[in-house]
């Protein structure tokens, strides 16, 4: 109708032809003054909800489950016991001696020996 039409026409679909309306509806010369809306307000003009006198009560919140994970294991100790011919043999190739951080195990004709690191 008419008056559904001045009452939306600023959501309602233009048609400044007259053609383009949705099925079932139909195109009206609106005069601008009508559909032209008015200065804003300070104040909202709707309401909406307002804010009760007290809190309301809302279920307990959930707090994300904490996972206990194991200990941290301790560092490792770093072995310093290598077998050489010499102090000097051991010291100078621990990067490819035979460790023996127990003091055993090594090849014949070697020693253990524990080199400062």
């Amino acid at each position: 109708t008419y008056q559904d039409a001045e009452q939306n026409c600023f959501t309602a679909t233009p048609c400044p032809n007259g053609v383009g309306c949705p099925a079932g509806e139909s195109c009206y010369g609106i005069a601008i003054p009508k559909c032209v809306s008015s200065a804003p307000t300070a104040a909202p003009t709707d309401s909406g909800p307002q804010p009760t006198d007290s809190p309301t009560l809302s279920p307990k919140p959930t707090f994300a489950p904490v996972i206990k994970t194991a200990e941290p294991s301790k560092a490792p100790t770093p072995n310093t016991f290598f077998c050489g011919e010499t102090y000097q043999d051991a010291e100078q190739n621990c990067f490819t001696a035979t460790p023996c951080p127990n003091g055993v195990g090594c090849p014949a004709g070697e020693s253990c020996y524990g080199i400062a690191i």
